[in-house]
């Protein structure tokens, strides 16, 4: 029978490649050989082949022995991939790898690719812009008859400078220069200052308003607040939402742009002003862009901040943190100093009883009397002469700045681009005759028109990994 064979062919085991040309050869089956690993006897001292094609099989040549001067046998096994490499090329297979670049996706994990004891920080700052003001502002909520569209309570939203005037005006001594006893309680104990219920301060700019506000005098109790002839101003708000909103946009500084993007390989890290820092997943915001999207209720301080994957109202909430971002601001005043003026209003009784006349001093005097009694036991009581509700609010995340930091903590790992022995994960359906280079499938069982140990050997070969060639 003829065969072809070849010299120095080259081939992995593990390969479809075929060869091209040949040498034909005239043989002499050995007798009982086999088809899966036949042997060949040829006559006269041929040494030098590694490669045979047979009976339409293609066959690695095992050995090559000199039976005796002018004999040859070549002992061969059947390369079953190259023998139904088009059987195998039309094969539609569940391909789990491959180094094929048309076919693999980056973004599937890859198990093969190994984590260094390594990483790399990478931060970078985002200004906040005009979103957050170190001066901030003052929210005053009071009681008077105004009304601001929030329930009974006024609230007005001051600039540090209308504040300072609020705080000389309550803080002014009402009782100097006062004779009249009622006049002087009044300013004593029916204190302006008792008609603010609450204030803080809010890191947002005056300038950066809602809507529904408009600026005029504060009115505090019945009081129509003025100061050396300066008006103390701020803006009420008069509408039923007295709810801000800004946006930041913030790019993640991605080094890797595979799988490598998430965890284990890389960590972020994300600053939200005045909240703290929050831990983010980067493949959650497929633009590779977090939309920081801020919601203040001037009124009260609450802050809601929403992390989304596109701008406007069209991003998905990826996550919502909810704060306060008003700080307390005690309110004070200065307590009545009633012994003074207890001593003035003993002679009031005495010149009162003297005008009278006898038959009504001693009930004027008496009447008198009783009051400056009850001063006295008040100036007894006003000790200390300074009363303050609320207490001071922290700052501590102010003094971190208004400004977004994203961090990613990277991790360094082995180069996934190098992949031609191992490929890197498919995970789809594909015809194998459409790749290049190393393939590996899972579960593959292929039908050749083979016998069952060849069945075997071609579906061990698929499901291990193989090249395609």
């Amino acid at each position: 029978m003829t065969i072809k064979y070849w010299s120095n062919f080259s081939k992995r085991k593990n390969s479809t490649k075929q060869p091209t040309g040949g040498t034909s050869l005239t043989v002499t089956l050995k007798e009982g050989t086999s088809i899966e690993k036949p042997t060949f006897l040829v006559s006269g001292n041929l040494f030098a082949v590694n490669y045979i094609q047979a009976f339409g099989h293609y066959y690695f040549v095992d050995d090559v022995t000199s039976i005796r001067n002018g004999l040859t046998q070549i002992s061969c096994s059947m390369d079953v991939l190259a023998t139904y490499k088009t059987t195998i090329g039309s094969y539609n297979a569940y391909v789990e790898r491959a180094a094929d670049s048309t076919y693999y996706d980056v973004m599937y994990p890859d198990t093969h690719v190994a984590i260094k004891n390594e990483e790399e920080v990478v931060s970078t700052t985002i200004s906040s812009g005009n979103a957050f003001a170190f001066a901030g502002c003052y929210v005053l909520s009071v009681l008077n008859n105004l009304g601001s569209g929030a329930g009974f309570t006024t609230y007005y939203i001051m600039d540090i400078g209308n504040m300072k005037l609020l705080a000389e005006y309550l803080n002014q001594d009402w009782g100097a220069g006062l004779t009249d006893l009622v006049a002087f309680l009044q300013a004593n104990f029916l204190h302006t200052a008792d008609a603010v219920i609450n204030c803080i301060w809010i890191p947002f700019s005056v300038l950066s308003l809602p809507s529904g506000v408009s600026w005029e005098t504060l009115k505090v109790g019945t009081d129509l607040v003025s100061i050396g002839g300066v008006d103390v101003k701020g803006y009420r708000i008069t509408g039923s939402s007295s709810v801000g909103s800004t946006e930041i946009t913030v790019t993640i500084p991605h080094v890797y742009n595979d799988f490598r993007k998430a965890a284990p390989y890389t960590t972020g890290k994300l600053y939200i002003p005045l909240y703290g820092t929050v831990d983010f997943n980067p493949l959650d915001f497929t633009s590779d862009t977090i939309y920081m999207e801020f919601h203040l209720d001037y009124a009260t301080g609450e802050a809601a901040v929403f992390l989304k994957d596109a701008a406007g109202g069209t991003g998905k909430r990826v996550a919502t943190y909810t704060y306060n971002a008003g700080i307390q601001c005690p309110v004070g005043k200065v307590a009545a100093n009633a012994q003074g003026f207890a001593t003035s209003g003993l002679g009031l009784a005495a010149s009162a009883a003297l005008a009278v006349g006898s038959s009504g001093a001693t009930a004027v005097a008496g009447a008198f009397g009783a009051v400056v009694s009850g001063i006295n036991t008040l100036s007894n009581a006003v000790v200390p002469t300074m009363s303050v509700r609320g207490s001071q609010g922290g700052r501590a995340l102010v003094d971190n700045g208004y400004d977004v930091v994203i961090t990613l903590i990277i991790k360094h790992t082995s180069d996934p681009l190098l992949c031609i022995c191992q490929g890197r994960p498919v995970m789809g359906y594909l015809t194998l005759g459409n790749f290049t280079g190393y393939v590996k499938c899972l579960n593959a069982s292929i039908d050749i028109p083979g016998m069952a140990s060849e069945k075997d050997a071609v579906n061990d070969y698929l499901n291990s990994g193989f090249y395609y060639e």
